[in-house]
C-alpha cells in the first residue's frame, strides 16, 4: 500500500471516529465561539446596544485630581458670598472681579456668568467685559439637536466676544460631552465658551470650520460626535478646596498670586445652592459647577486629550482573541481551569482597555466585551456538558450489552471513549465458556426450549462475568466469549478472569436448578482461559458495529475451551499454571494453529466447593502478563 493510500485511509478513519463520537474538533468549536463572541460585541457596539451601561462603567476611570496650571477657575464660593454679600453681586463689583483677574496676569478671562443689562449700573461691567482677552457667556432658553449641531432659541447675554454656556447631559443625566457650537436664531454658529477661550488664546484669527466629525479653528482640530459634541477628558477640579480653584474673595483682595499668570481663567459661581450644577464622572457622581465643566473642556482642547468611544471592529477582534482560550479550556479542561482562564481573559481585556485609555484616550468596553468572553466560556461549557451527556448515554448504550452500566460510565469519566472506539493495544485475559453435547440435545428439543436453555445459560454466565468486571464480547451459538481488561483497564486482568471462571463452574448447580424448574434438561460446559496482548476496537459498518478484540490470544483461548470437558477449566501458563489451582493437572496439548504443543492446567471444579480459589503459589513458573496497555 502506498503512503498516499495509507494517509487517505488514516484520514478516513479519523473522520469516522469523529463522526462516531458526534462532535467537531474542540479547536474549531472554540474558534467558532470566539468569532461569535467578537461578532456579538461588534454588533452591540455598532448599534449602540448596551452603550449607556458601557459608558457609565468608564466613569470610574477618571481621576479625582486638579486642573493643570494652564487652566484656572476663580469661584464665587461660599466665602466670597460671606464677605461680599449675596449673589448676584452689583455690576460694579462683578466688574472689579473681572479687572482683578486681568490685573493678576490672566491670558484669557472667560466670564461664565450670563449678564443681562440693567439701567445705569451696567456701564462698568460692560466696559470690563469689552476689554481685550475677556469673553462673556451667552445662554439659550432652549436647545435641540438638528443634524450636525444644536439649535438654540431665546439667546441672552451681552454682545461682543464670547461663547455659549450650554451644558448637555447624556440620557442617564451625567455630563460627559460638551456641544462645541450652537446655531442661534439668526443662523450664526455660536462657539462654546471653552472653544472661544482657547481660540482667543491662540489669537482668534481663523474662523471656525465645522466638519462632519470635527471642529477646526486655527491649528487645532477637535474630534466631535453627534450634534457637534466633544467628549471631555476629565482632569479633576471638583469644587471648593481644589488648589486649581481660587476664591473670588482672594482675587478681589489682591491675593490672586502667580496662579493666574498666563492662564485661561474661568470665572463663575460655585457657592452651594447657586449657579448651574451638573452630575459628572468626577467624585462618583457628585454635582460639579458649570464653570468647572467649561474649564475641564478647555483643558481637553488645550492639551489635545481626545476621548473616543470604543471602536467596534478592534473591540470585536480583541474579544474574539481573548474568548478563544476561554472557550477552548471550557471544552477541554476541568471547571476550575475554565474559570481561571475565563477570569484571566476578562482581566486581560479590562487591563488592556485601561492601558489603551491611558495612552490613546480610547474608552474601554468594560461591559460588553467581558460579558461576551464570559458567555463564550459558559456556552462552551454548556456544549461540553451536553456533549458529555450525549456521549455518556451513547457509551452506556454502546457498551451496556457487553459490560455493566457502571463500567460504561467509567470509560467516559476516564476520557477513554475515543481511544476505545478508534482502537488500542491492550493486555487482557480471555474466557471462553462453551456448552457440551448441546448440538444433539438441541435436535431433540423444540425451538422454544432451545432458546430458553440458551437464555438461561447466557444470563447465568453474564451475571458471574459482570460481577468480576468482565466484558461479554459475543454469544456464538452455545458459547460465551468474555474479556477482562477491555474496554475497562485492569491492573491484573488474570485474577478476576480466574475468579469468574472458577465461579462459573463452582455455581453451575444454580443453572441446573433453573433449567430443571422450567422443565428443561441440565447442561454442562467447559471453559478455556488464556491471557496476552490483543487489539481492541469498535468495528463494523455504518449499518452494524460492535466492540471486538482480535489477536492470537483470542484464538488460543478459544482452542483451549475446545479441549475442556464439562466441569473443567483449561488454563494456559499465562493464566496460571497447574500449581496455582486445586485439583489441577499439568498437560501438553496440540491445538489448531500452533505447531508446538501447549502446556496447560486442566482444572476440575467440583460444584459447590469453596468460593475463593487457592492463592497463587510463590515461585510458580507461570508468568503473569503485564497490566493495562501493552506494546
Amino acid at each position: 500500500m502506498t503512503d498516499r493510500r495509507k494517509r487517505r485511509r488514516a484520514e478516513g478513519a479519523r473522520r469516522g471516529v469523529l463522526a462516531l463520537a458526534g462532535r467537531a474538533p474542540d479547536s474549531a468549536l472554540a474558534a467558532a465561539l470566539a468569532v461569535a463572541a467578537g461578532s456579538a460585541v461588534f454588533l452591540a457596539v455598532a448599534s449602540g446596544v448596551g452603550s449607556a451601561v458601557a459608558i457609565r462603567t468608564t466613569d470610574v476611570l477618571w481621576p479625582d485630581g486638579e486642573l493643570p496650571p494652564e487652566v484656572r477657575v476663580v469661584a464665587v464660593d461660599d466665602r466670597s458670598i460671606a464677605e461680599h454679600g449675596p449673589w448676584p453681586w452689583a455690576p460694579d463689583l462683578q466688574a472689579r472681579l473681572v479687572a482683578a483677574v486681568l490685573d493678576a496676569g490672566a491670558a484669557v478671562t472667560a466670564y461664565d456668568v450670563v449678564v443681562v443689562e440693567s439701567e445705569g449700573e451696567y456701564a462698568a461691567l460692560r466696559d470690563a467685559l469689552d476689554r481685550p482677552g475677556v469673553l462673556s457667556a451667552r445662554s439659550f432658553a432652549s436647545v435641540r439637536a438638528s443634524g450636525r449641531w444644536l439649535t438654540g432659541t431665546g439667546e441672552a447675554g451681552p454682545g461682543g466676544a464670547g461663547g455659549h454656556a450650554v451644558v448637555t447631559a447624556d440620557r442617564d443625566g451625567v455630563v460627559r460631552r460638551l456641544p462645541l457650537v450652537v446655531e442661534n436664531e439668526a443662523g450664526d454658529l455660536v462657539p462654546a465658551l471653552p472653544v472661544a477661550a482657547v481660540d482667543a488664546l491662540d489669537g482668534g484669527i481663523e474662523p471656525l470650520v465645522v466638519a462632519a466629525s470635527s471642529l477646526r479653528f486655527g491649528q487645532r482640530s477637535v474630534p466631535t460626535e453627534g450634534a457637534g459634541q466633544m467628549r471631555i477628558h476629565w482632569a479633576g477640579g471638583t469644587g471648593e478646596g481644589d488648589p486649581s480653584i481660587l476664591s473670588a474673595a482672594d482675587v478681589l483682595a489682591g491675593r490672586g498670586g502667580p496662579e493666574l499668570v498666563d492662564a485661561v481663567v474661568f470665572v463663575g459661581v460655585t457657592a452651594a445652592g447657586l449657579g448651574d450644577r451638573h452630575v459628572t464622572p468626577l467624585r462618583g457622581g457628585a454635582v460639579t459647577p458649570g464653570v468647572v465643566v467649561h474649564a475641564e473642556a478647555a483643558d481637553t482642547i488645550l492639551r489635545g486629550l481626545w476621548v473616543t468611544p470604543p471602536p467596534a471592529l478592534p473591540v470585536a477582534a480583541l474579544t474574539a482573541i481573548l474568548a478563544l482560550p476561554a472557550a477552548y479550556v471550557a471544552l477541554r479542561r476541568r471547571l476550575r481551569w475554565a474559570l481561571l482562564v475565563a477570569v484571566a481573559s476578562v482581566g486581560a481585556v479590562l487591563a488592556l482597555g485601561v492601558v489603551l485609555f491611558g495612552v490613546l484616550g480610547i474608552l474601554p468596553d468594560l461591559v460588553r466585551a467581558p460579558i461576551a468572553i464570559g458567555a463564550a466560556g459558559v456556552f462552551a461549557l454548556l456544549v461540553r456538558v451536553l456533549r458529555e451527556t450525549r456521549e455518556r448515554r451513547r457509551a452506556e448504550r454502546l457498551f451496556s450489552r457487553y459490560v455493566p452500566a457502571e463500567v460504561a460510565r467509567q470509560l467516559l469519566e476516564e476520557g477513554r471513549l475515543d481511544s476505545t472506539v478508534e482502537g488500542e493495544r491492550l493486555t487482557v485475559a480471555v474466557v471462553f465458556c462453551d456448552l457440551r453435547s448441546f448440538t444433539p440435545l438441541a435436535a431433540r428439543l423444540e425451538p422454544r426450549q432451545v432458546r430458553q436453555v440458551l437464555d438461561a445459560f447466557y444470563d447465568y454466565a453474564c451475571a458471574r462475568i459482570f460481577v468480576h468486571g468482565g466484558t461479554v464480547m459475543q454469544f456464538v451459538g452455545d458459547e460465551v466469549f468474555a474479556v477482562f481488561g477491555a474496554p475497562l483497564l485492569l491492573a491484573d486482568p488474570v485474577a478476576p478472569a480466574r475468579a469468574a471462571a472458577f465461579d462459573l463452574q463452582r455455581e453451575r448447580g444454580v443453572l441446573e436448578a433453573t433449567l430443571l424448574a422450567a422443565g428443561l434438561p441440565a447442561v454442562g460446559f467447559g471453559i478455556g482461559l488464556h491471557a496476552g496482548p490483543v487489539v481492541a476496537a469498535h468495528v463494523g459498518t455504518d449499518v452494524r458495529r460492535q466492540y471486538a478484540v482480535v489477536g492470537d490470544t483470542v484464538n488460543v483461548g478459544s482452542r483451549l475451551c475446545g479441549v475442556a470437558s464439562a466441569g473443567q477449566i483449561v488454563a494456559s501458563p499465562a493464566a496460571g499454571g497447574a500449581g496455582d489451582w486445586s485439583d489441577a493437572s499439568a498437560e501438553e496439548v496440540t491445538v489448531k494453529g500452533k505447531d508446538e504443543p501447549l502446556s496447560i492446567a486442566r482444572v476440575v471444579v467440583r460444584a459447590g466447593e469453596p468460593a475463593d480459589p487457592p492463592p497463587r503459589i510463590a515461585g510458580s513458573e507461570a508468568p503473569s502478563p503485564p497490566a493495562g496497555r501493552s506494546g
